[in-house]
């Protein structure tokens, strides 16, 4: 296997690389092709990037699950990055199909933002505005934590009610649980919930990965 690179594979391969210590996440290949239209790498589509990445991957360089986030970095750096499942899209707004126990993909991220078991947490990807003056802004990555108990009062959730899932902010009412919404958009209201509700509090939201910032 001829492992020499060009210099075009060689510029792709340092973009991956800086995007990974940076964000501790593989970039997409929109933000890949950014990161290298900043370095004097212009790309006019995804196809010229396929192929530097094909060519990186025959030598060993990189992985490409062919997923979200699927390029992986095949070196001792490697080791300190774990695939964490993204269970799909949880809305800031009007509740939004949310399949709980369905994998739509894996982002891979840094075990240093990952305090305990991998096993407990997964992603969600937010839509919607009800939340944002929590900086949970439509299309970021919501990291989340895997709860059994009941949620502090004021802590950030993702709930699962009649199948359908949100964020919000957990708080009681005369013991009656609300879902409360954070936002600079005064149309969203606040959900009261009955205890017959069917309601899962799937998590509370660990960390926010504003990737919405990155499209502005």
């Amino acid at each position: 296997m001829n492992k020499e690179l060009t210099q075009k594979q060689s510029k792709v391969l340092s973009a991956i690389k800086e995007f990974v210590n940076n964000k501790g996440f593989s970039p997409t290949f929109e933000e890949l092709r950014e990161l290298l239209a900043k370095k004097g790498m212009k790309l006019k589509s995804n196809n010229s990037l396929v192929q530097y990445i094909g060519a990186l991957e025959g030598k060993g360089f990189v992985q490409n699950f062919k997923k979200l986030r699927g390029i992986r970095l095949l070196s001792e750096s490697v080791k300190n990055f774990i695939a964490v499942p993204l269970l799909g899209n949880a809305n800031c707004g009007e509740a939004l199909s949310f399949a709980d126990d369905h994998i739509e993909d894996f982002v891979n991220v840094s075990k240093r933002h990952i305090k305990e078991n991998q096993n407990h947490y997964f992603f969600v990807k937010a839509v919607g505005d009800s939340m944002n003056k929590s900086k949970i802004n439509n299309g970021d990555l919501v990291l989340v934590k895997k709860m059994e108990r009941e949620p502090q009062l004021n802590n950030i959730v993702v709930v699962v009610i009649n199948g359908l899932g949100a964020i919000k902010k957990f708080q009681k009412i005369d013991g009656m649980p609300v879902l409360l919404p954070n936002s600079t958009n005064t149309k969203h209201q606040p959900t009261i919930l009955h205890p017959e509700d069917q309601i899962n509090i799937c998590g509370e939201v660990e960390r926010v990965f504003n990737f919405s910032a990155m499209e502005k």
